[in-house]
């Protein structure tokens, strides 16, 4: 059983020795053959940005539904408002409604009647405590510092951005309005010049009741969207 790990050992180094100098020289470009000994400009791999965006309002919908629903389907729909200051930064707007159905769980527990202990000719039911939500405010700073494209099969090129939000939220529920802290991520498309495509996820922390007592809650959504840009 050594000797066997030994030579795994000496076969491992042997490929890493070829991969980092014999292989890689085979591959790697040369960049005085590439662009000239005398040349000192870097080459550029990915050009600027083609579809601007800074200060062009854009206007977008949306549906998704909230993922972390123990007892309800939520489903959401929505409208975003939002401008860029530059390529980087912007804000946005969005209001979100809901449509909220009990889960197959929550309709098997309505289902369950005891008779209360403390009073035996009381029924109550299994149901579980929750706290649907009804719609949501959102107000966030987006900031979207990576940039790239895909290339599909050589016909096509989609310009592609990554990004983070961070802002506040209103989250309309049963139990009343709740001020709420909003993070997310997302990614967005471009398609055509005032077209894209984004797929969002953002999470909503608040505090609600639970059982007497309040208690911290996140609701998690995942939406995909169309948006427009003016001008």
């Amino acid at each position: 059983m050594t000797s066997r790990k030994h030579i795994f050992a000496v076969l491992a180094a042997i490929l890493s020795w070829l991969s980092s100098t014999v292989f890689a020289a085979g591959i790697d470009l040369n960049p005085d053959e590439l662009r000239g000994a005398s040349t000192k400009k870097q080459v550029a791999v990915l050009q600027n940005r083609y579809f601007l965006k800074a200060w062009r309002p854009e206007v977008g919908v949306l549906l998704g539904t909230v993922t972390n629903e123990a007892y309800t389907n939520t489903k959401t729909r929505g409208l975003r408002l939002g401008v860029f200051m530059n390529e980087w930064i912007g804000v946005e707007t969005q209001y979100i409604l809901t449509t909220v159905r009990d889960s197959a769980d929550r309709q098997a527990l309505k289902k369950k009647i005891y008779r209360d202990q403390a009073d035996p000719t009381k029924l109550v039911s299994a149901d579980a405590e929750v706290n649907p939500i009804q719609s949501m405010k959102d107000f966030v700073v987006i900031a979207a510092p990576l940039y790239g494209k895909v290339n599909i099969l050589d016909m096509a090129i989609i310009y592609v951005e990554i990004y983070g939000s961070l802002g506040i939220s209103q989250v309309a529920t049963e139990q009343g309005n709740k001020n709420a802290i909003a993070i997310g991520a997302g990614q967005r498309f471009y398609f055509l010049e005032r077209w894209s495509a984004r797929l969002d996820f953002r999470n909503r922390s608040y505090t609600e009741t639970r059982a007497g007592q309040s208690s911290q809650r996140n609701a998690w959504t995942v939406d995909v969207g169309a948006s427009y840009l003016f001008f």
